[in-house]
């Protein structure tokens, strides 16, 4: 008598076993995919120094072998550039405004805000010489309203879009950064300024002080309307 095939159990159905993934096999690679890599790559970068940063560290979080990553991205530099654009085309531009004060400070504002969800895209923006393109369309808008708006053309359009862009994602980062270093406990103790002489030592200390009050908007607030103000040497 042939033996008899056993049923399904009741509490697993022969519909759910089938729909069970396949366990990997030890010592098998994690199949991974480009989304996941960036993914991860931002999340590491979140807490890593840029200089810090490796393939083969990605490569262990996901579970995977670093030729798994190359995959993907040829090199370092080109998974960071990968990231930076990434990061990028999540912008959301401003609405045009009344001025085109008023736009180009609404896209500053609008840049510093995505800079702080996203604190590492202003470090990654420009690796090993190459310009990210997701960051060339953020500052798209800002060159066609120097064009479109104020006249500009030629080297006066490339040079004022690139100073206000770059002058703009430096001070965003510097200001950003160091906002430790202006807290009251950060200041120097006086005894640690005795080389620069008595009134200078006090200079400095008040300087110092008066710092360590100001509201990050305050300096925000001041560094963008220079940079707007810096645009009229163009006009």
């Amino acid at each position: 008598m042939p033996p008899t095939k056993k049923s399904p159990s009741p509490a697993q159905p022969l519909a759910a076993r089938k729909a069970l993934p396949l366990r990997r096999k030890p010592g098998r690679p994690a199949r991974i995919s480009r989304e996941a890599i960036l993914q991860k790559s931002l999340e590491i970068l979140a807490t890593t120094p840029i200089e810090d940063f490796m393939v083969k560290t990605v490569a262990q979080e996901l579970g995977t072998a670093s030729m798994a990553i190359y995959n993907y991205f040829g090199s370092r530099e080109e998974l960071l550039i990968a990231v930076a654009d990434e990061v990028c085309l999540l912008f959301k531009p401003p609405k045009p405004q009344d001025t085109w004060q008023e736009t180009l400070l609404a896209w500053l504002w609008a840049v510093k805000k995505h800079a702080d969800h996203y604190p590492v895209m202003l470090s990654i923006i420009g690796v090993n010489g190459h310009t990210s393109a997701g960051w060339l369309k953020i500052t798209a808008p800002v060159t066609e309203l120097m064009h479109d708006q104020l006249g500009l053309t030629k080297k006066s359009l490339a040079l004022a879009s690139y100073l206000f862009a770059s002058t703009a994602a430096a001070m965003i980062h510097a200001v950003s950064v160091s906002a430790e270093y202006r807290k009251p406990e950060a200041l120097p103790k006086p005894e640690e300024l005795n080389g620069l002489g008595l009134e200078s030592s006090q200079l400095m200390l008040l300087k110092m002080k008066a710092l360590s009050s100001l509201k990050q908007k305050e300096i925000f607030d001041t560094l963008f309307a220079q940079l707007i103000k810096g645009i009229e040497v163009f006009l």
